[in-house]
């Protein structure tokens, strides 16, 4: 036996060192791996209207902020349906699949308003760069928003902010906002087949869940990289930055960044509206787990009533969805966003006073449940309002403020209003959202900080023969829509529904300050 190992021992030896030279060497000598992505020589008719950055780079997604870590284009097999990801994750695609997230490419809304903008520029589709950044990632980082359609569309382009845009996540920018996230989407996935998937999950798991983007995912500056915003000269004609959507802002500013209560906390909560409670209450425990549910304030988007009109408002149905359970998610959603929405706001008496004929009283619009400014977001068609409605002892109305024309969708336009304006270079209203033509922003009334009040006066004539007690009506509604931009945009005579945040009963006058 000894004779036999020492006698074999130097070939194999040698064979083993020569196995490890001829590893090495083709190791040395082979080519490298191409780098991932596409590179922009590679996407025929690709245009760049707005010129090179400060130290001379492209900007092939500007202007959206949007960026892939190696700074190329994304290859569209790289970005997974979610309808994919649905085989094993089947949980969080139901949660994820009714939200506004999901459908942020392809609503008529969006689309409706896109294709406007782009009309008013010869470099309209170019600069609608802007806006897919946030709704159609996707379709930016593929290459697909330029004049010239080159590169194929798949099917997670039309899934609007999917699953691969958020869990390759590598940088924010929320003070930038206008979509500054940066994604691994060239550089951090796996194309494993799913049996290859299945026999090494931890592989994809490392893919889609590394350490920094799971925390970053979980952190509020993820949702400011797109929830803040502002018009420049390059997609607007502003002249300077103009804010339009400061969410981040308002909600850093607020008692919730200062106790820890960050976006993730109340928006993919199980139940949002119980977890508004349960803050309001004192109680600051995180959720039991994080639904991909996001639920937020477009009502509409689940009003089940409006039938088949639904269905050509979310753009059809996603991949991986039957049209029973599509209903039925979305049914579901609007539960929670109804109960979100209804936890956030509060009215209250604070004075009143009958003198000199007059009857003078003021009523305190509450936030009460929102980490933000209430309303938030772009504003310009999303909008806030008062109603009141004063009644003698009779029951006779001696005052109204703030009704709606529920027959011609219009608010009353004396009616005590939070909103945003959009102004074109002469300064008049633009009430449309026609993004492009934007010159300044100004605001009717500014929304209502987290956890503070804004204090509206009203002073109404009383007749002769009026008398007490009067009973005041308090109504604080909602709007995501103004009518004109139905008109004018949609081209629908869908009137746009309200939704009733908050309301209250007060007997006048009270003296003291009196609660609903």
């Amino acid at each position: 036996m000894k004779y036999q190992f020492k006698t074999h021992l130097p070939p194999a030896a040698l064979g083993a060192f020569l196995a490890l030279v001829f590893i090495l060497g083709t190791g040395i000598l082979a080519p490298a791996p191409p780098e991932p992505g596409v590179e922009l020589a590679d996407i025929p008719f690709y245009r760049l209207p707005f010129g090179p950055d400060a130290a001379g780079k492209a900007r092939p997604f500007w202007p959206s902020r949007l960026q892939t870590e190696n700074g190329r284009f994304a290859d569209p097999a790289s970005i997974q349906s979610a309808a994919k990801c649905a085989t094993c994750h089947r949980r969080e695609f139901d949660e994820w699949a009714p939200s506004l997230h999901a459908i942020a490419g392809r609503d008529t809304v969006y689309e409706r308003a896109v294709r406007i903008n782009e009309g008013l520029h010869r470099d309209g589709i170019e600069k609608s760069r802007f806006c897919e950044g946030c709704h159609a990632p996707g379709e930016v980082l593929a290459g697909r928003t330029n004049r010239f359609k080159s590169v194929m569309p798949s099917d997670a382009e039309t899934e609007g902010i999917t699953c691969v845009m958020c869990h390759t996540a590598t940088h924010a920018d929320p003070k930038e906002g206008n979509g500054a996230l940066t994604l691994a989407v060239n550089t951090g996935v796996d194309r494993l087949p799913d049996a290859m998937i299945l026999a090494a999950p931890r592989d994809h798991a490392r893919a889609f869940g590394a350490a920094g983007t799971n925390a970053l995912i979980a952190s509020s500056d993820f949702c400011g990289g797109c929830h803040t915003e502002a018009y420049d000269s390059s997609m607007s004609k502003a002249t300077s930055r103009q804010h339009v959507q400061t969410t981040f802002a308002e909600w850093q500013g607020s008692w919730y960044a200062e106790n820890g209560v960050n976006c993730q906390d109340c928006h993919m909560a199980p139940d949002p509206a119980a977890y508004v409670r349960q803050v309001r209450a004192g109680n600051l425990e995180k959720p039991e787990r994080y639904a991909h549910n996001f639920v937020g304030s477009n009502y509409l988007m689940f009003d089940t009533s409006l039938g088949s009109n639904l269905t050509f408002l979310r753009g059809g149905i996603l991949p991986g969805l039957t049209d029973a359970r599509n209903t039925a998610l979305i049914a579901r959603q609007g539960e929670a966003t109804r109960a979100l929405l209804r936890s956030a706001a509060g009215l209250a008496l604070r004075e009143a006073a009958v003198a000199g004929g007059r009857l003078r009283f003021t009523v305190a619009v509450q936030n009460l449940g929102a980490g933000h400014n209430l309303p938030t977001g772009v504003v310009d068609q999303k909008y806030m309002w008062l109603e009141v409605a004063v009644r003698d002892a009779s029951g006779a109305e001696i005052y109204h403020s703030g009704a709606f024309d529920a027959e011609r969708g219009e608010t009353d336009p004396d009616a005590v209003i939070w909103r945003e304006d959009f102004r074109d270079t002469d300064g008049r209203r633009i009430p449309d959202h026609l993004t492009f033509i934007t010159a300044t922003v100004t605001h009717v009334r500014p929304g209502v900080p987290p956890k503070a009040e804004d204090v509206v006066a009203y002073e109404a004539p009383l007749p002769p023969e009026a008398k007490g007690p009067f009973i005041l009506e308090a109504r604080l509604w909602y709007r995501v829509a103004t009518q004109e931009f139905a008109y004018n945009t949609l081209k629908t005579d869908l009137i746009i529904p309200p939704f009733e945040l908050a309301a209250g009963k007060f007997t006048l006058p009270a003296g003291k300050e009196a609660h609903p």
